[in-house]
């Protein structure tokens, strides 16, 4: 303790640069050792202050962490905790209180001043004058107060704290030295500060690790990494982006090897949390907003479990439509009445009331749509409001994939442009070859589309690339000449895969500007509707012999400019004798009627028919009249009037007078969905009504 002593002495010679340059090396060395005495001694991490704070660092190596005051390196330790004497002393029996050097043992602390003089209430001036002494701990009977009075054991305690005879109150030695004036009798808030002031750093620091997690989830990235040791080159997305952050953020550094709140299962935790607090927004708006709809979709994960996701739709006060996702729900069955009863039970789950679903999406599924045994027949027993609406972009989708099913020819060529992908972009090599010939043609450089297996209307881009760059394509598959490459190569440069190319591009390209047009957010049904019809009616123009000609025209065009052969006279086969056949020459079959007849009118038969009956099933009268009712000036008559009051349950005579009042004030004679939105927000008639 020596060097402790010596630093105590410089700090009173007022040499201060000094004490605090060495103080957080001599200070911490000096605490390291331990007392001749036997005593215990400060930590290094106890010691090692600010250096701005010049004083605290005498103040702890003085108040060492030993309950009692300092004593000289040759004293003896008394029984009781006492006061520092000099070399020459014994033990004095009086509790704090420090004697001069020269002096013998004694029951009364005159030997350097009275009670009175070192009695807390007088400030830091007397603190700092009888500093060596220590806090000043009285042991005498403490006066009651309520039933209450200061207790002798706080003194083992906390060794820094001090009782004052005059004013009956605890103070803290180290905050009146150190500070002189304030709340230096307020120890217990003293401590409850630094509590607050720890607790609100830890807070500040667990929304540093909030916010890292809630990027991550964000941007949909993984967070653990295959080995998170301290030795890992890569700890994973969470751990590295902490990492990253911590290095200009001072906090995000001082705790992430410390607090941490690194685990796993901390992760999980706080994503669960977070999950529950924007369920819960969600559902609270749903609810503000009472009414809602539902659209559902089975899928298999890839641990193959059926999951069915649920997606909720609703308006908010200003009428801005809103579709959230909110959840997966796993599920053994895929009958109609277990998905109903699936998602019924979900629905009572996030308390939404049956009564207030409108709308119900599913896909074209028996198991969804099915009349009696289906969902949506299921769900309308319990919720009668619910209408059914099967997704439109969705039925377009079907009858593409109907035109594929029953025409072999579509299906074989189709089957040709996915292998053509498969060996072009399946290899880097074959892929820069068929990009270096394009750049040396001076074309830009495009790339094989893959087939989507879920939208077929996007195909039309994968049968453009073919087209515009034919020549390339069959060039590429002849410079890497593989087995495979000449398989392909003959199925290319055929008359049948040419025409059927012409043909399905121009199909797609009509069927792909009805999907975007299905897609648009402010569509209603029966604009639609009216795409629909006016894309039937397009195809339907298409079907005839000029048509089919400009198809022939330029398939044989292309063949005839890379030398490809054109088609030969189809053979009528002979039907045997034993059949009833004759003996007469088989008739040899026109070409052109061929492709004409069984192929392209065969195309537009599947497709026409099935965009019709799949898309007038899904005619909805209900949801006409209702736009009807808000987006035409034409009033609706007495028969639509009574047939959606009876749907929704309100007043005829109600819904008669307020459709007066409403189109009377309509400038148009017809809306979109956007502008009725904006003249019901204008007109406050969603208030009114």
């Amino acid at each position: 303790m020596s060097k402790t002593n010596n630093l105590l002495t410089k700090y009173f010679k007022r040499d201060k640069k000094k004490v605090i340059n060495e103080s957080t090396t001599e200070l911490t060395t000096a605490a390291d050792e331990p007392n001749e005495d036997g005593g215990g001694s400060c930590s290094p991490k106890r010691l090692k202050l600010d250096k701005n704070n010049d004083l605290s660092i005498l103040i702890c190596s003085a108040a060492a962490a030993a309950p009692g005051p300092l004593t000289s390196p040759t004293s003896t330790r008394s029984t009781t905790p006492g006061p520092i004497t000099s070399p020459t002393s014994t033990s004095s029996t009086t509790p704090g209180l420090l004697t001069s050097p020269t002096s013998t043992s004694s029951t009364t602390p005159t030997s350097l001043a009275s009670h009175s003089e070192r009695d807390p209430s007088h400030g830091s001036a007397v603190a700092k004058k009888f500093i060596f002494a220590g806090p000043y701990q009285p042991d005498l009977k403490f006066p009651t107060v309520d039933h209450r009075h200061f207790c002798r054991q706080w003194y083992s305690i906390y060794s820094w704290l001090e009782y004052s005879k005059i004013k009956d109150r605890a103070f803290c030695f180290i905050c009146r030295l150190s500070y002189g004036t304030g709340k230096t009798d307020d120890w217990f808030s003293l401590t409850d500060k630094q509590h607050a002031k720890q607790a609100a750093e830890n807070r500040a620091y667990l929304v540093e690790i909030i916010r890292t997690i809630v990027f991550l989830c964000k941007q949909g990235l993984a967070f653990r990494g295959h080995r998170e040791h301290g030795q890992s080159f890569n700890k994973g997305d969470f751990l590295e982006l902490l990492a990253l952050r911590s290095l200009d953020n001072p906090l995000i550094k001082k705790n992430l090897n410390t607090l941490k709140f690194t685990d796993h299962k901390i992760q999980n935790e706080i994503i669960e949390l977070l999950q529950q607090k924007i369920l819960t927004k969600i559902l609270n708006e749903c609810r503000r907003a009472k009414y809602y709809s539902v659209m559902n979709d089975e899928t298999t994960d890839i641990s193959c479990h059926e999951q069915v996701s649920s997606v909720i739709r609703y308006v908010d006060d200003k009428l801005n439509v809103f579709e959230k996702f909110v959840g997966f729900e796993r599920t053994a069955s895929m009958t109609g009445e277990a998905l109903c009863a699936l998602l019924i039970k979900w629905l009572s789950k996030l308390d939404l009331k049956l009564e207030n679903l409108v709308g119900q999406c599913y896909d074209g599924g028996s198991n969804m749509r099915g009349e009696y045994q289906g969902v949506s027949a299921r769900l309308r027993q319990v919720a009668s409001l619910g209408i059914y609406v099967h997704c439109n972009g969705h039925i377009l989708n079907l009858c593409l994939i109907d035109v594929s099913a029953r025409v072999p020819s579509v299906r074989n060529n189709f089957g040709v442009v996915s292998s053509l992908y498969n060996l072009i972009e399946g290899s880097a090599k074959r892929q820069q070859v068929f990009e270096n010939i394009q750049k040396e043609a001076g074309l830009q450089a495009l790339t094989v589309k893959q087939l989507c297996e879920t939208r077929w209307t996007c195909r039309f881009e994968c049968l453009k690339v073919i087209l515009l760059r034919f020549n390339e394509i069959v060039t590429t598959l002849e410079v890497t000449a593989i087995s495979d490459g000449f398989l392909l190569l003959n199925s290319l440069q055929s008359f049948d895969f040419i025409i059927h190319l012409f043909i399905m591009s121009e199909i797609y390209l009509l069927t792909n500007v009805l999907s975007k047009s299905l897609h648009y957010s402010n569509i209603s049904l029966t604009d639609a509707l009216v795409q629909v019809k006016i894309t039937v009616d397009t195809l339907k123009s298409l079907r005839n012999e000029p048509e089919f000609e400009r198809f022939y025209s330029e398939a044989m065009k292309l063949c005839d400019s890379n030398d490809i052969v054109p088609p030969k006279e189809i053979r009528k086969k002979k039907v045997p004798a034993r059949f009833g056949g004759g003996v007469d020459a088989p008739a040899a079959l026109n070409v052109k009627d061929h492709y004409r007849i069984n192929i392209y009118y065969t195309i537009l038969d599947t497709i026409i028919p099935a965009i019709n009956g799949k898309f007038d099933e899904n005619v909805l009268d209900i949801v006409i009249l209702m736009e009807k009712l808000f987006l035409n000036k034409e009033l609706l008559n007495d028969n639509e009037i009574q047939e959606l009051s009876q749907h929704y349950s309100i007043s005829y005579d109600d819904l008669k007078v307020e459709q007066r009042l409403y189109k009377a004030k309509m400038n148009d004679q017809k809306m979109n969905l956007s502008q009725a939105t904006k003249f019901i927000l204008e007109n406050n008639f969603h208030i009114a009504f």
